[in-house]
C-alpha cells in the first residue's frame, strides 16, 4: 500500500502533539526537538515510498516538504529574529510554489479531455475573493513582515486555488484530502501572521497542529492519486512535457 499506514500516522501525529506539549510546558529543548522532527519524518516516509515507486509527483512533494522544513528552522532561530523570519517566509514561499506546481501537474494524469466551463469555476472565484479579503486583514498584523507576508499571501492563495481546481481531474478521495491539507495550511499561516513572534502559546500550538495536519493530508491525497494511477495502470504522462 502506497498511502500512509496506521503506524506511520500515529508516529507522525504523536511527534506533533509532543512538540505542542513541550511548547505549552515551556520546555524549549523538547519543543525544538520534536517540532523540527515532524516534517523530516514525513520526508523520510516519502523518500521510502519514492524508492519503491519513483513517481514524479512524489519528487515535487519531497522538495516542497524540504523547503518547508528549512522555513521551520529559520522561523525558530532566536538571533536576528526579524532577518531570519523574513528569510523563513521567503523559504515558505518557495515551498508553496512547489505545492502549487504539484497540484497543477497532478491534473495532467488523465486521458480525458476535460475543459471545465467558466460557470463551473464559481468556487474558485468565491475562494479568491474571500481569501483575498482575509489576507488583507491578516497582513495588518505583520508589521515589518508586510512585504514578504504579501508575497506569501499571493502564492498561498494561488496554491489553494490550484488545489481546488483538482476536483475536475482526480478522484473525490484524493481531491478532498489535498483540499483539507491546503485549507489547513491557510489557517496555520494566518494564525502565524496574526502573531509573528509567537507570543501567544495557545495560538502558536494550534498553528503547529494545523501545519502538521496540512502536510499530512496533502501528502496523503497525492499518494492516494499515485496509488490509483498504479492500480488502474493508466499510462503516465510526464509532468515536464
Amino acid at each position: 500500500m502506497l498511502v500512509w499506514n496506521t503506524k506511520f500516522s500515529v508516529f507522525y501525529i504523536s511527534t506533533a502533539i509532543l512538540a505542542i506539549t513541550f511548547l505549552l510546558l515551556d520546555i524549549k529543548a523538547g519543543f525544538y526537538l520534536f517540532n523540527l522532527m515532524t516534517v523530516p519524518i514525513l520526508v523520510l516516509g516519502l523518500l521510502l515510498k519514492f524508492k519503491k515507486n519513483p513517481h514524479p509527483l512524489m519528487s515535487l512533494m519531497i522538495v516542497a516538504s524540504i523547503f518547508s522544513f528549512a522555513g521551520d528552522l529559520l522561523m525558530l532561530l532566536e538571533i536576528e529574529e526579524s532577518m531570519f523570519k523574513t528569510i523563513g517566509i521567503c523559504t515558505f514561499i518557495v515551498a508553496q510554489t512547489c505545492y502549487g506546481l504539484l497540484y497543477y501537474f497532478s491534473t495532467q494524469f488523465t486521458e480525458q479531455n476535460i475543459k471545465p466551463s467558466l460557470v463551473k469555476r464559481w468556487p474558485e472565484l468565491i475562494a479568491l475573493i474571500v481569501l483575498g479579503i482575509y489576507a488583507s486583514v491578516v497582513l495588518e498584523y505583520t508589521n515589518e513582515f508586510f512585504l514578504p507576508g504579501l508575497l506569501y499571501s499571493f502564492f498561498g492563495v494561488s496554491t489553494f486555488i490550484l488545489a481546488l481546481n483538482r476536483r475536475f481531474f482526480v478522484s473525490q478521495r484524493s481531491f478532498i484530502l489535498v483540499f483539507i491539507g491546503a485549507f489547513l495550511f491557510i489557517l496555520s499561516a494566518s494564525l502565524t501572521g496574526f502573531d509573528m513572534y509567537a507570543t501567544n502559546k495557545i495560538s502558536y500550538a494550534v498553528a503547529i497542529l494545523l501545519y502538521a495536519g496540512g502536510h499530512y493530508f496533502c501528502s496523503f491525497g497525492i499518494l492516494s492519486q499515485i496509488e490509483e494511477i498504479i492500480h488502474k495502470e493508466v499510462p503516465e504522462k510526464s509532468i515536464f512535457e
